[in-house]
């Protein structure tokens, strides 16, 4: 089965799912607002 993979966006792209602009993420975020966009979650900013 082939593996599904997201692409990360521009580093100055402001991000989908919070207020923040994509190089402001660190790991975790990147990883959370990847999921909630991937998975049309509604839920808050975990960003620091």
């Amino acid at each position: 089965m082939p593996e599904s993979r997201t692409a990360a966006p521009d580093d100055n792209a402001s991000c989908t799912v919070c207020p923040h602009l994509w190089n402001e993420h660190d790991s975790l975020g990147a990883r959370y607002c990847t999921a909630t966009t991937a998975s049309a979650l509604t839920r808050g900013c975990i960003c620091p």
